[in-house]
């Protein structure tokens, strides 16, 4: 792999609220597990072609698949290591060639791209991504989608990714705390650690589904809270962290398993991040990006293009 120059650099796609949400939830007060129900009911009335094809490509995806990591659906995560990716000893060789190259060109006002959040800092993040073709090649490998198929139910959708610079910091705020992605009931990240990651990196840190599902019940709405709190709900050393050499990583379900990452790192941390949604989810993500049809440097199936919505 080597980065892409011939790309001219993309703007970042705006993220758009879904309107219906902030009125049934902001404003009358309805919760969440009510609304994204209905929303996604929403979303595939108006487009069931596209739901039926998904579901279908997936189950003959999964039966011809001979070998796929399996996601445990009660815990909502599962660990893999670098030989059980094709291809991930090249990502984390460009991926850190990639943060050398931008570390050359951070500037003092560099941290204002995210003023309010220095703990968790992006190198590269949405439509950037389509400077770097090898990168989205990775990230729609089938090994991973077939896993990620496995685990939806159904040909999932792309959604966002970032690769994540955590320099050290002494702080424990906004993600820094428990909390659970609300861009769905279920969702999918993958975390691959491009430098090898230990304790005092500020590793991500999760609770299981099962047990984070004990706690939400306990004190109800959990939105970036006390690990005391957690811990008196029933999670005390329940937590599991993303430890390990570069190439290491994990899948874990993050509407579902409450975490948090980039706390009191003592040395730099990378890590790359990557979304996927299903198609019929009603809100989109925090980093999004489309990818171009005729974006050079792919080599996808059938599959593949589906899961980046090129038609």
């Amino acid at each position: 792999m080597n980065p892409s120059t011939d790309i001219p650099e993309m703007e970042k796609q705006p993220i758009r609220q879904n309107w219906l949400h902030k009125l049934l939830h902001k404003h009358l007060r309805i919760p969440r597990s009510m609304i994204q129900p209905f929303l996604m009911a929403v979303k595939i009335a108006g487009s069931p072609g596209q739901y039926r094809l998904r579901k279908r490509y997936a189950k003959e995806s999964l039966a011809s698949t001979k070998k796929r990591l399996i996601i445990p659906n009660k815990d909502g995560y599962r660990f893999f290591e670098g030989g059980d990716i094709p291809g991930i000893d090249a990502l984390v060789r460009y991926c850190t060639r990639v943060y050398e190259e931008s570390r050359t060109l951070f500037s003092p006002e560099y941290l204002q791209k995210h003023p309010t959040k220095r703990f968790l800092l992006p190198i590269l993040e949405g439509a950037e991504f389509c400077r770097h073709p090898q990168l989205i090649q990775f990230m729609v490998s089938r090994p991973i989608l077939d896993s990620v198929t496995g685990y939806l139910g159904t040909i999932p959708r792309l959604v966002g990714a970032r690769l994540c610079w955590s320099p050290p910091n002494e702080t424990a705020r906004s993600s820094q705390l428990f909390h659970f992605d609300y861009e769905d009931l279920t969702q999918l990240k993958v975390f691959v650690n491009i430098f090898e990651t230990k304790e005092d990196q500020g590793p991500l840190t999760f609770i299981p589904a099962d047990i984070s599902e004990h706690v939400q019940k306990s004190i109800r709405r959990v939105s970036r809270v006390s690990d005391e709190r957690i811990y008196k709900a029933g999670a005390r050393n329940k937590e599991v962290k993303l430890i390990g050499p570069a190439g290491s990583g994990a899948f874990l379900d993050t509407s579902r398993c409450l975490h948090y990452g980039s706390r009191f790192n003592r040395r730099d941390r990378l890590v790359l991040i990557i979304q996927f949604l299903n198609i019929h989810t009603a809100y989109q993500s925090t980093a999004p990006f489309q990818v171009p049809p005729d974006l050079p440097g792919l080599d996808l199936d059938s599959v593949q293009k589906l899961a980046l919505g090129i038609h």
